[in-house]
Protein backbone atom coordinates (compact mmCIF):
# COMPACT_ATOMS: atom_id res chain seq x y z
CA UNK A 1 0.00 0.00 0.00
CA UNK A 2 2.50 2.17 1.19
CA UNK A 3 4.76 1.77 -2.55
CA UNK A 4 1.26 2.12 -4.26
CA UNK A 5 0.55 5.77 -2.34
CA UNK A 6 4.33 6.62 -3.11
CA UNK A 7 3.83 6.02 -6.62
CA UNK A 8 0.94 8.11 -6.88
CA UNK A 9 2.14 10.89 -4.66
CA UNK A 10 5.23 11.59 -6.41
CA UNK A 11 3.71 12.62 -9.98
CA UNK A 12 1.32 14.78 -8.51
CA UNK A 13 3.91 16.49 -6.32
CA UNK A 14 5.76 17.06 -9.13
CA UNK A 15 3.45 18.46 -11.44
CA UNK A 16 2.47 20.88 -8.36
CA UNK A 17 5.71 21.91 -8.36
CA UNK A 18 5.94 22.28 -11.89
CA UNK A 19 3.24 24.39 -12.28
CA UNK A 20 3.85 27.27 -9.31
CA UNK A 21 6.30 29.98 -10.24
CA UNK A 22 10.51 29.56 -9.43
CA UNK A 23 10.00 33.49 -8.53
CA UNK A 24 7.09 35.67 -8.27
CA UNK A 25 6.86 39.62 -9.07
CA UNK A 26 5.92 41.60 -5.94
CA UNK A 27 3.69 44.25 -5.79
CA UNK A 28 4.84 48.08 -5.36
CA UNK A 29 2.38 51.19 -4.81
CA UNK A 30 3.47 54.45 -6.06
CA UNK A 31 4.26 56.86 -3.58
CA UNK A 32 2.81 59.98 -4.91
CA UNK A 33 4.80 62.38 -2.60
CA UNK A 34 7.58 61.19 -4.16
CA UNK A 35 6.65 60.87 -7.74
CA UNK A 36 6.45 63.69 -10.28
CA UNK A 37 5.83 63.93 -13.81
CA UNK A 38 7.07 67.24 -15.29
CA UNK A 39 6.80 68.25 -18.97
CA UNK A 40 8.26 71.25 -20.49
CA UNK A 41 7.77 72.65 -24.12
CA UNK A 42 8.90 75.95 -26.13
CA UNK A 43 7.06 79.03 -25.39
CA UNK A 44 7.63 80.99 -28.61
CA UNK A 45 11.11 81.17 -29.13
CA UNK A 46 11.72 83.01 -25.98
CA UNK A 47 11.75 80.25 -23.01
CA UNK A 48 10.17 76.69 -21.88
CA UNK A 49 7.07 76.84 -20.24
CA UNK A 50 7.78 74.17 -17.33
CA UNK A 51 4.47 72.32 -15.74
CA UNK A 52 4.06 69.09 -13.76
CA UNK A 53 1.72 66.30 -13.37
CA UNK A 54 1.30 66.55 -9.05
CA UNK A 55 -1.41 63.92 -8.21
CA UNK A 56 0.26 60.63 -9.74
CA UNK A 57 -0.56 57.12 -8.48
CA UNK A 58 -0.22 53.30 -9.89
CA UNK A 59 1.20 49.99 -9.46
CA UNK A 60 4.69 48.61 -10.42
CA UNK A 61 5.18 44.96 -10.49
CA UNK A 62 8.72 44.43 -10.02
CA UNK A 63 9.87 40.98 -10.69
CA UNK A 64 13.68 41.15 -9.37
CA UNK A 65 15.03 38.13 -11.08
CA UNK A 66 14.28 38.73 -14.25
CA UNK A 67 13.15 42.79 -14.96
CA UNK A 68 12.03 42.26 -18.15
CA UNK A 69 9.38 40.88 -16.84
CA UNK A 70 8.26 43.61 -14.54
CA UNK A 71 5.05 45.43 -15.33
CA UNK A 72 4.04 49.44 -14.98
CA UNK A 73 0.89 51.29 -15.10
CA UNK A 74 0.45 54.77 -14.48
CA UNK A 75 -2.43 57.77 -13.95
CA UNK A 76 -1.86 61.26 -13.59
CA UNK A 77 -5.05 63.60 -13.23
CA UNK A 78 -5.34 65.98 -15.03
CA UNK A 79 -7.35 68.41 -12.98
CA UNK A 80 -3.55 68.49 -11.06
CA UNK A 81 -1.72 70.07 -14.15
CA UNK A 82 0.23 72.75 -12.70
CA UNK A 83 2.81 75.49 -15.05
CA UNK A 84 2.58 78.22 -11.88
CA UNK A 85 0.00 79.96 -14.20
CA UNK A 86 -3.47 79.82 -13.46
CA UNK A 87 -4.73 80.60 -16.22
CA UNK A 88 -2.38 78.98 -18.53
CA UNK A 89 -3.58 75.71 -16.36
CA UNK A 90 -7.49 76.49 -17.05
CA UNK A 91 -6.72 76.53 -20.80
CA UNK A 92 -4.67 73.10 -20.76
CA UNK A 93 -7.54 71.62 -18.80
CA UNK A 94 -10.21 73.59 -21.21
CA UNK A 95 -11.37 71.63 -24.87
CA UNK A 96 -8.94 73.45 -26.03
CA UNK A 97 -6.57 71.01 -25.29
CA UNK A 98 -6.36 68.18 -22.70
CA UNK A 99 -10.60 68.82 -22.32
CA UNK A 100 -10.21 67.22 -18.35
CA UNK A 101 -13.98 66.70 -18.31
CA UNK A 102 -14.38 64.53 -21.07
CA UNK A 103 -10.79 62.82 -20.71
CA UNK A 104 -9.95 63.41 -16.31
CA UNK A 105 -6.87 60.98 -16.80
CA UNK A 106 -3.54 60.49 -18.46
CA UNK A 107 -2.52 56.70 -18.26
CA UNK A 108 0.65 54.71 -19.14
CA UNK A 109 0.32 51.12 -19.06
CA UNK A 110 3.86 48.89 -20.16
CA UNK A 111 3.79 46.95 -22.98
CA UNK A 112 7.47 45.72 -22.72
CA UNK A 113 10.63 46.29 -20.74
CA UNK A 114 14.12 46.11 -22.71
CA UNK A 115 17.09 45.90 -20.11
CA UNK A 116 20.44 47.49 -21.65
CA UNK A 117 22.57 46.98 -18.27
CA UNK A 118 22.37 46.17 -14.69
CA UNK A 119 21.00 50.30 -14.06
CA UNK A 120 19.00 51.26 -17.20
CA UNK A 121 16.49 50.39 -20.15
CA UNK A 122 13.47 50.66 -22.08
CA UNK A 123 10.46 50.71 -21.09
CA UNK A 124 7.58 50.74 -23.85
CA UNK A 125 3.81 51.39 -23.57
CA UNK A 126 0.63 52.73 -24.24
CA UNK A 127 0.10 56.63 -23.30
CA UNK A 128 -3.79 57.54 -23.32
CA UNK A 129 -4.07 60.98 -23.37
CA UNK A 130 -7.12 63.79 -25.04
CA UNK A 131 -8.76 59.98 -25.69
CA UNK A 132 -6.38 59.23 -27.67
CA UNK A 133 -3.87 56.03 -27.10
CA UNK A 134 -0.21 55.97 -28.52
CA UNK A 135 2.70 53.80 -28.10
CA UNK A 136 5.76 55.44 -26.21
CA UNK A 137 9.18 54.45 -25.19
CA UNK A 138 10.48 55.73 -22.27
CA UNK A 139 14.78 55.63 -21.07
CA UNK A 140 14.83 54.53 -17.74
CA UNK A 141 17.47 54.34 -14.86
CA UNK A 142 16.91 51.83 -12.51
CA UNK A 143 17.61 54.15 -9.35
CA UNK A 144 17.68 51.00 -6.59
CA UNK A 145 15.91 48.85 -4.45
CA UNK A 146 16.18 48.15 -0.64
CA UNK A 147 14.57 48.98 2.75
CA UNK A 148 14.00 53.01 3.24
CA UNK A 149 15.96 54.47 5.87
CA UNK A 150 13.30 56.49 7.13
CA UNK A 151 9.93 54.60 6.66
CA UNK A 152 11.72 50.81 6.89
CA UNK A 153 9.33 50.21 3.83
CA UNK A 154 10.71 48.25 0.80
CA UNK A 155 11.18 50.79 -1.61
CA UNK A 156 12.53 50.78 -5.58
CA UNK A 157 13.06 54.11 -7.50
CA UNK A 158 13.06 54.89 -11.31
CA UNK A 159 14.10 57.98 -13.03
CA UNK A 160 12.72 58.48 -16.80
CA UNK A 161 13.04 60.23 -19.81
CA UNK A 162 10.75 60.84 -23.46
CA UNK A 163 9.49 63.16 -25.57
CA UNK A 164 6.08 63.42 -27.25
CA UNK A 165 4.68 65.87 -30.31
CA UNK A 166 1.70 66.80 -28.77
CA UNK A 167 -0.83 66.96 -31.88
CA UNK A 168 -0.11 63.35 -31.87
CA UNK A 169 -2.91 63.21 -29.13
CA UNK A 170 -4.96 65.49 -30.87
CA UNK A 171 -3.33 68.96 -28.87
CA UNK A 172 -2.85 70.53 -31.86
CA UNK A 173 -3.62 74.45 -30.29
CA UNK A 174 -1.40 76.88 -31.32
CA UNK A 175 1.54 74.26 -32.99
CA UNK A 176 3.78 76.55 -34.49
CA UNK A 177 4.21 79.66 -31.88
CA UNK A 178 4.07 77.02 -29.34
CA UNK A 179 6.06 74.07 -29.22
CA UNK A 180 4.55 70.53 -30.78
CA UNK A 181 7.23 68.46 -28.79
CA UNK A 182 6.62 68.25 -25.48
CA UNK A 183 10.12 66.31 -23.64
CA UNK A 184 9.29 64.63 -20.12
CA UNK A 185 11.49 63.84 -17.22
CA UNK A 186 9.44 61.08 -14.70
CA UNK A 187 10.71 60.73 -10.76
CA UNK A 188 9.42 58.05 -9.43
CA UNK A 189 9.38 55.88 -6.14
CA UNK A 190 7.17 53.44 -4.97
CA UNK A 191 6.54 51.07 -2.17
CA UNK A 192 5.84 47.56 -1.55
CA UNK A 193 2.38 46.64 -1.15
CA UNK A 194 1.27 45.37 2.16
Amino acid sequence: MKLLLGKLIRPVMAAALLATPAFAADDYVIDSGHTLVVFELNHLGFSKTIGWMGDVSGTISYDADDIAKSAVSVTMAVSAVNTNHPERDGWIKSDKALNVAANPEITFTSTGIEVNTETTGKITGDLTMNGVSKPVVLDAVFNGAGSNPLTKKETIGVSATTSIMRSDWGVTAFVGPLGDEIAIQIELEAVKAE
